[in-house]
């Protein structure tokens, strides 16, 4: 029950520093409307799947963008822009301010990490004088959000409509009834139970699209302990990250400080 017993009272600690270590400055990227039929169900992402390995010196392309809004205990919220290549596997993550994110490579302090499906990751900034570099972490994140080996059951009736496509998210649970344990995740497809087949998944923090039972399924919220993560929007984009234009910097010396980074993330 990874994705349930890992999500624990510290999440919102780690993905608010992980969104802090790659904070952005505010420019606005073209979108244009989303087909969910396209994305969701038999005929979804996943049928037309190809994961690829990504590398510092590519273009990396991105089609489509998702926020989410995390609130910790104390009410403390922080938001984030996930950018995806819903064939290829691979995401691109920025903060945002109000809603707001920055997709120019060429402004001021921008920065994007990309992770690719086996969690490559590689993050690429331009600093105030327009200096344009990419960076390959040593040590890579490992992705415990998963939904493998995990039974879930209905809530009831309960559902809710998610962004700002109004989508209905239909609630599970992971069957605890003590309130530190217990869990709550919307899921697009009202008929999952029990024991499934999970193959495949596109998320960032167990937030984003699942393949079960042969289906596109997404994973529009979590809610523990009076903590969530939440899914606000979608939107469809056609944006470009050339590679090519960043010179790669080793972490010399870094290599230690960034596993004991990654550790404390981990904890």
């Amino acid at each position: 029950m990874k994705v349930l017993i890992n999500l624990t009272n510290k999440i919102m600690k780690k993905l608010i520093l992980l969104l802090a270590l790659i904070g952005l400055g505010i420019h606005y990227s073209h979108s244009q409307s989303v087909k969910m039929d396209t994305l969701l169900g038999t005929k979804g992402l996943f049928s037309k799947f190809k994961p690829k390995e990504i590398a510092a010196n590519q273009k990396l392309s991105f089609n489509l963008k998702l926020n989410y809004t995390m609130k910790d205990k104390t009410g403390k919220t922080a938001e984030a822009c996930v950018y995806m290549n819903t064939k290829h596997g691979y995401i691109g993550i920025i903060q945002t301010k109000k809603g707001v994110d920055s997709f120019h490579p060429n402004g001021a302090n921008f920065n994007l990490m990309v992770h690719s499906n086996s969690m490559k990751s590689l993050i690429f900034s331009t600093s105030k004088k327009g200096k344009k570099s990419v960076i390959a972490m040593p040590v890579a994140p490992k992705n415990d959000f998963k939904l493998d080996n995990i039974s879930i059951q209905k809530e009831g009736s309960s559902s809710k409509k998610f962004t700002n496509l109004n989508t209905v998210g239909y609630a599970y649970n992971n069957g605890k009834t003590n309130a530190k344990d217990r869990i709550v995740m919307y899921l697009s497809d009202a008929t999952i139970a029990g024991k499934y087949d999970y193959k495949n998944q596109l998320s960032y923090a167990g937030m984003g699209f699942y393949q079960i039972n042969g289906k596109t399924v997404l994973n529009f919220c979590i809610e523990k302990d009076n903590m969530s993560i939440t899914l606000t929007k979608i939107e469809s984009v056609a944006v470009v990250l050339n590679g090519s234009e960043f010179k790669k910097e080793e972490m010399e010396g870094m290599d230690q400080a960034v596993e004991e980074m990654m550790k404390k993330l981990k904890k």
